[in-house]
């Protein structure tokens, strides 16, 4: 029965809720009192030997290893020979003992040997050895032990402190000195015991050892008693046991070990001949499982020793590259040597091959993610060896693509690494991806799952293949060529080879040459046409649909050559808009075509011209489906709109909107028969406007019953994005100075949009695709477009609009006068009043114009709302800079003393605060000019508060936030001195009155005066006498205003910021 000591581990070790937590409490507190008190080594040894429960073990254990580290100092001698005994006899008398409380246990001994081995027990190894003949809790202990050293002392995996370090090191050193001869023999006689009688025991031996290979002496490992019993466990019919000698051999293969001494080191383990077998198959996959572990650990083992020999063979090239280099002469003899190493080397790779690649194209994801890296280095490998060659003139093989020549030894292996990375990378015979859309969302999920881990693989997989391509040309293209023979010509040819034999033809086309796109001539082109002229059966598959559709584009110059278009363009088109494109039952498939077909449209435009009424007649029944059925949201992941097949993961926005910019391009090219233009313009515009008057109420109302589903502003904006697109192919001139009908049309489109925002307004997604469209018609139409321009512009400056839209409409303002320029004037003056007026409001009377005001850290709505104002001054500012800008200066001046002070004012803070100065600059240049009648106001705030406060006083006072030694802050400067030079120009007289007012005397003033000469700047003041200068300070800036030198002005306010005692300076955001 449990004792009240045991009641209180159990309440500790509840789980919450199963005891009441006043109970738990008490425990809790029960027994940290116990482990600090004097008597816890007792109480943890008596417990531990006596108690029948795990849970109490493990808290003496584990109480035992904290008093180890923390008062192991005050325990007697007999008391520490106590507690070793007590724990290596409860290691060894306890069978039943749990595999957790064995592994603690080890760590408490080893924590005691960290505190006396060696200077108090130099032996402690030899006596862990010697109680191995008490059987398996012998040989579990001393495995357990090894890694607990491992764990807890020596790796170097493990962030230890400074002391922590140089313990491990006299651990390590000490073991070196006097243990691990013996514990390596030991290991050895307890595998040859036990790797037959017991084999999971001996791979927990073998993989605690793996764990010292790295740091021991190499001869303890690579011996004739130990590599035997190695390659003896690797035949063992326990797979648990030959992934552990794998792992030995991982780790002795991989140590670090000069190139000569690793190829000695390699061959004398034998370890080539036997790797060499697996050219069959992989140990572990002779069942026909390539993925499994025991596959895996071999697969890394092969790249392993393949990886260690090619490293080798680069250090021996590289030690005698490096000596030419530099100048030194290598030897006859040296050279021979090297040359022979090397040769030795590649023999060893050679032998190794046939594993590798039999290991690349037929195994699981773990075997190819093994030795895929060792065979891109390979291949690097002999890029450079190419390049050398080539730059040295000579060669034994065929010329690559990047100029260099392939040396013979290296180019022998590149046909077998393409047709290795080419098996890798096909689709399994039972894989998931349908032949069009997913059944319902488990079969989608599955497909997509799938889909995701083949591009992944086949990123490095298909860099492999380029990169050996570029090598072998003429092998690539044969390889390719083979491919699509045997399944182009093949009806029942599965899928899964099609789409492989079509995404390989992509791979060649990423930089190919004009000679290989020649028609006629070109081995690629050859193959493209082959591939663009097809109806292979499997074409409907989604993934071979797609991935013709990436050739198609790939290689769309081919289709531009002369005498190509007329026989294959019009069924590459056909492809397109057909079943295996926009007409595909896969939704996915229908927005990539529709992406692809804008492409091949924008490099194909004059050769699609004379097919263009037929191709816009087949897209006709397409755009029609894609405006009346807009995807509000669209399953899968964003791709990137180059990514080619196998690759292509299904995008997240509604690319079938493409289609419609495909349309624009056909219709928007001045060639085309004039009326014919109009005519087929018209065709496509006139449906999406009747959408737009249809979803706002104005139509008779949806033809299509589905449409009414439909919400209204999903409607709209899908025909908005649909003008928009038709829109990009054409240009200014063609709608407005040629061909004034075409303009006409998407006038008439514009003025149905217009009322989109009174309609529906609040609604953002919208509004951003309205933009959208305005600024394409702006670009569109020009001047045409300018009268429909103050409407909109009222809708969205409306009462309660948020600072999105306020900041949407100066974004929208900025383009117009960026456009029209002074042809904005009258828009300006009226919506100006009403604009600021709203960015006030929005932003508040205590908003911070100046950015000084830094925000704490606020709730996440809170910090949303505050980055929208942020946008909203931003773009105010930049509405303001634009007026300045554009000519219409003059405009804002004349709007009213209400909406001057609106702009003025915070454009005064920022300046103040260094944030715009250079919209005041521009403005006040603007207002300035002497056939300008501004007025004494202008000039007074031009001197008093954007000389005096900005230029001045903000940038040179005691609060000023400038460095002198920061770039942007002595830009600021600059922009300081040309300001006070602006007003110098125009103002001369006043700016010298507010220089020099309280009485001083400029005729008395030393005019030679420098910075240099004045004892000390004085702060808080206006300007400049409040900045405490002297009439000589005051006199001299006044002088080098005049003066008119901008980087001598710039200089002397640096000079001046320099000397100004403020607080601690920050560099300016």
């Amino acid at each position: 029965m449990a004792d009240d000591f045991e009641k209180a581990v159990f309440y500790a070790f509840a789980q919450p809720g199963t005891a009441p937590a006043d109970v738990s409490a008490r425990a809790g507190a029960a027994l940290e009192a116990a482990r600090a008190g004097p008597q816890a080594w007792a109480l943890c040894l008596a417990h531990l030997r006596s108690s029948a429960h795990a849970e109490v073990k493990f808290w003496c254990l584990q109480t035992l290893h904290g008093l180890v580290g923390e008062r192991y100092g005050e325990l007697a001698p007999d008391q520490r020979d106590a507690l070793k005994s007590a724990l290596v006899g409860t290691a060894l008398g306890d069978p039943g003992l749990a595999p957790f409380l064995r592994a603690k246990l080890a760590q408490v001994l080893v924590g005691v040997a960290c505190r006396e081995f060696p200077s108090a027990w130099p032996a402690f190894f030899q006596d862990l050895i010697a109680t191995l003949p008490a059987g398996p809790p012998a040989a579990d202990l001393f495995c357990r032990v090894l890694v607990a050293v491992d764990e807890d002392v020596v790796s170097l995996e493990v962030p230890r402190s400074a002391a922590e370090a140089r313990a491990s090191m006299a651990f390590k050193d000490a073991m070196r000195d006097l243990a691990l001869p013996d514990v390596a023999a030991a290991a050895t006689q307890l595998l040859a015991a036990s790797h037959a009688a017991d084999p999971p025991a001996a791979a927990a031996l073998l993989r605690a050892l793996a764990r010292y290979v790295h740091w021991v002496d190499i001869g303890l490992v690579a011996n004739d008693r130990f590599v035997p019993l190695l390659f003896g466990v690797l035949g063992s019919r326990d797979e648990g046991l030959r992934a552990a000698a794998a792992g030995v051999l991982i780790e002795i293969v991989g140590k670090r070990m000069e190139a000569e001494p690793k190829l000695a080191l390699i061959q004398q383990l034998g370890v080539v001949p036997e790797a060499a077998k697996w050219a069959e198959g992989l140990p572990g996959a002779e069942d026909g499982d390539a993925g499994s572990e025991l596959a895996a650990k071999y697969a890394r083992l092969l790249a392993c020793l393949a990886t260690e020999i090619l490293e080798a063979v680069k250090k021996i090239e590289n030690a005698v590259l490096s000596m030419a280099a530099v100048g030194l002469a290598v030897e006859d003899e040296a050279g021979r040597e090297a040359e022979a190493s090397a040769r030795g080397a590649c023999a060893l790779l050679d032998a190794l091959f046939p594993a590798l690649l039999r290991a690349l194209g037929g195994g699981g994801e773990e075997v190819v993610a093994a030795v895929l890296p060792f065979l891109l280095s390979y291949v690097g490998w002999v890029r450079a060896a190419a390049r050398r060659k080539g730059n040295a003139g000579g060669g034994e093989a065929g010329a690559g693509a990047d100029g260099a020549t392939t040396p013979a030894r290296g180019a022998a292996h590149l046909p077998a690494i393409l047709e290795a990375a080419a098996a890798a990378a096909r689709y399994p015979a039972d894989s998931a991806v349908p032949t069009g859309a997913p059944a319902g969302p488990a079969a989608r999920a599955a497909a997509e799952e799938e889909e995701a881990a083949m591009a992944e693989r086949r990123q490095d997989l298909f860099t492999l293949f380029r990169n050996a391509a570029r090598l072998d040309p003429a092998a690539a293209l044969a390889f390719v060529r083979s491919a699509l023979s045997a399944v182009l010509f093949a009806p029942d040819a599965p899928w899964q080879g099609v789409e492989l034999a079509v995404a390989l033809l992509y791979q060649l086309g990423e930089a190919p040459s004009d000679a290989d796109l020649r028609p006629g001539t070109g081995a690629l082109a050859e193959l493209a046409l082959g591939v663009m002229r097809s109806d292979h059966p499997a074409a409907a598959h989604r993934l071979v649909a797609l991935g013709v559709l990436e050739a198609c584009v790939r290689y769309a110059r081919v289709l531009a050559a002369p005498g190509v278009a007329a026989g294959t363009l019009p069924h590459v088109v056909a492809g397109f808009l057909g079943a295996r494109g926009l007409g595909h039952a896969d939704p996915g498939v229908q927005r990539r075509a529709a992406y692809l077909l804008c492409r091949l449209t924008k490099a194909l435009r004059g050769p699609l011209r004379g097919a263009a009424q037929g191709v816009l007649a087949a897209l006709a029944p397409h755009l029609a489906a894609i405006a009346a059925s807009p995807a509000a949201e669209l399953p899968g992941p964003k791709a990137a709109p180059g990514r080619g097949p196998g690759g292509a993961a299904l995008t997240a926005v509604d690319d079938r909107l493409y289609a419609f910019e495909a349309a624009g391009l056909l219709l928007g090219q001045e060639e085309m028969e004039a009326g014919e233009q109009a005519a087929w313009l018209a065709a496509v515009l006139q449906p999406l406007t009747r959408q737009i008057e249809e979803a706002l109420g104005e139509g008779p109302g949806p033809s299509n019953g589905s449409a009414a589903l439909v919400p209204p502003a999903l409607m709209v904006q899908q025909a908005l994005e649909g003008i928009t697109r038709v829109a990009k192919g054409f240009s200014l001139r063609l709608c407005t100075e040629l061909r004034p009908a075409l303009g006409a049309e998407f006038t008439r489109a514009l003025r149905c949009a217009i009322q989109v925002p009174r309609r529906l307004p609040g609604h953002r997604a919208l509004r951003a695709r309205l933009l959208s469209f305005l600024h394409r018609m702006v670009e569109t139409l020009g001047p045409a477009s300018l009268p429909f321009m103050p409407e909109v512009l009222q809708a969205l400056v409306r009462e309660g609009a948020d600072a999105c839209e306020l900041a949407d409409a100066l974004i929208l303002l900025n383009q117009l006068m960026s456009r029209f320029r002074d042809g904005m004037a009258p828009l300006i003056r009226d919506i100006l009043p009403v604009l600021l007026s709203c960015v006030h409001a929005v932003l508040g009377p205590d908003w911070d114009w100046s950015g000084a005001a830094v925000p704490g850290s606020p709730p996440a709505a809170s910090a949303e709302t505050a980055r929208e104002k942020e946008e909203l001054q931003r773009a105010f500012f930049a509405c303001l800079l634009c007026v300045a800008t554009m000519g219409l200066a003059d405009q804002l001046l004349a709007a009213g003393s209400a909406t001057l002070d609106g702009a003025l004012g915070p454009l005064l803070q920022a300046g103040g605060g260094h944030t715009d100065v250079t919209t005041l600059h521009r403005l006040l240049s603007v207002w300035m000019e002497p056939s300008k009648e501004s007025g004494a106001a202008i000039t007074t705030f031009a001197v008093e508060k954007f000389a005096g406060e900005v230029c001045l006083r903000c940038m040179l006072g005691g609060q000023s936030r400038l460095d002198p030694g920061d770039a942007s802050s002595i830009g600021l400067l600059a922009e300081a001195a040309a300001g006070l030079r602006l007003v110098d120009e125009h103002a001369r007289e006043e700016l010298a009155r507010h220089l020099l007012r309280h009485g001083l005397d400029s005729r008395s003033v030393f005019l030679g005066w420098t910075v240099k000469d004045v004892p000390g700047l004085a702060s808080d003041s206006v300007l400049p006498n409040q900045l405490g200068w002297p009439a000589a300070a005051s006199t001299q800036l006044l002088q080098l205003i005049a003066d008119g030198d901008h980087k001598v002005l710039r200089d002397f306010l640096r000079q001046a910021l320099q000397q100004q005692p403020r607080p601690a300076a920050a560099k300016l955001d």
